[in-house]
C-alpha cells in the first residue's frame, strides 16, 4: 500500500513533468508594428522561427535592427505570460507551496559548483 506522502510526491512529480514538457512546447509570438517582422520564439528566448516581409529590406541597418530587437521583446514578453499561466498548475498547489517556503526558509546554500546562491529567490524565478 502506497503511503498519502508517496501519492503526493508521485502526483506532484507527473504535475511537474507536464508542466516541464508544456514549457518546453511553449512558443511565444510577436508581429512588428509595421507588420513586416514576425518572430517566435522559446521560452528561453531562442528564435525558433522568423518571417520578413519583401519590404524589410529597404529599412535602414539601424532600423530594421530596432524592429528586430523589439519584435523579439514582443515575442519573449508573449512567452513569458502564457509560461506563466502554465506555471500556475504547479506553484497553485499547496504542497508546492510549501515545499518553496521550507527551501526559503533555509537561506543560502553551497551548490555543486561550490558557489554560495540565495536559495530564498523564488524557484519559479530561476525557470
Amino acid at each position: 500500500m502506497t503511503s498519502r506522502s508517496d501519492a503526493d510526491v508521485e502526483e506532484l512529480t507527473v504535475k511537474a513533468a507536464r508542466v516541464h514538457r508544456s514549457l518546453t512546447q511553449l512558443r511565444g509570438r510577436a508581429t512588428s508594428i509595421d507588420g513586416h517582422v514576425t518572430i517566435e520564439v522559446s521560452i528561453d528566448g531562442r528564435i525558433t522561427a522568423m518571417v520578413v516581409s519583401q519590404w524589410f529590406s529597404r529599412l535602414s541597418s539601424d532600423a530594421a535592427s530596432a524592429v528586430i530587437v523589439r519584435t523579439h521583446s514582443d515575442a519573449l514578453a508573449d512567452a513569458e505570460a502564457a509560461a506563466s499561466a502554465v506555471r500556475r498548475e504547479l506553484t497553485g498547489d499547496y504542497r508546492v507551496a510549501r515545499i518553496v517556503d521550507r527551501v526559503a526558509a533555509e537561506g543560502p546554500s553551497l551548490h555543486v559548483d561550490n558557489k554560495w546562491t540565495d536559495d530564498r529567490k523564488s524557484i519559479y524565478d530561476k525557470w
